[in-house]
């Protein structure tokens, strides 16, 4: 069967073959005599497997009974467990590197943080936003003062 563009296409190197039924085989010959475009697709699909079939081929040749012999005798899992074990070592090396990587990240943050602070180490000083007549605390885990803000409230102006 030809293509819905009613030319050959991918067809003609089974055309050329003889692998077409008879009725698509004549349709396809009779096509090929009247158009140029597929009668050079035909005739270059034909140049090409000349040319492939006109390629010769060295002679096959078995390989030694001694090679096979000594491909029988290599002891494969000694080399498994030799590429495991440098394996292994790889992946052991990258952890501690990776390791010495991160300690020496946070210990670069702490210096330049100047590192963490105890309980004791807590500011006194009050927070200077204080809200008119609340009262206000000292910091968790000090004596607790009591303080009001005895600030005159001051009149709102209206806009």
């Amino acid at each position: 069967m030809l293509s819905l563009s009613g030319h050959i296409g991918t067809k003609a190197s089974a055309l050329i073959d003889g692998q077409l039924p008879r009725a698509e085989e004549e349709r396809a010959w009779s096509h090929v005599l009247t158009c140029p475009g597929c009668r050079r697709l035909v005739e270059h699909e034909g140049w090409i497997k000349r040319r492939l079939g006109s390629l010769e081929y060295p002679e096959a040749v078995d390989p030694p009974p001694e090679l096979l012999g000594s491909l029988y005798t290599v002891d494969m899992w000694a080399a498994v467990e030799e590429i495991e074990k440098t394996s292994r070592r790889r992946r052991t090396a990258a952890v501690v590197v990776g390791g010495g990587a991160l300690g020496a990240c946070v210990l670069t943050l702490l210096t330049i943080t100047g590192g963490p602070t105890g309980r004791t180490d807590v500011p006194t000083r009050q927070s200077p936003a204080m809200i008119r007549g609340e009262q206000v605390r000292g910091p968790v885990g000090s004596p607790t003062r009591v303080e009001t803000n005895s600030a005159p409230a001051l009149p709102r102006r209206s806009r």
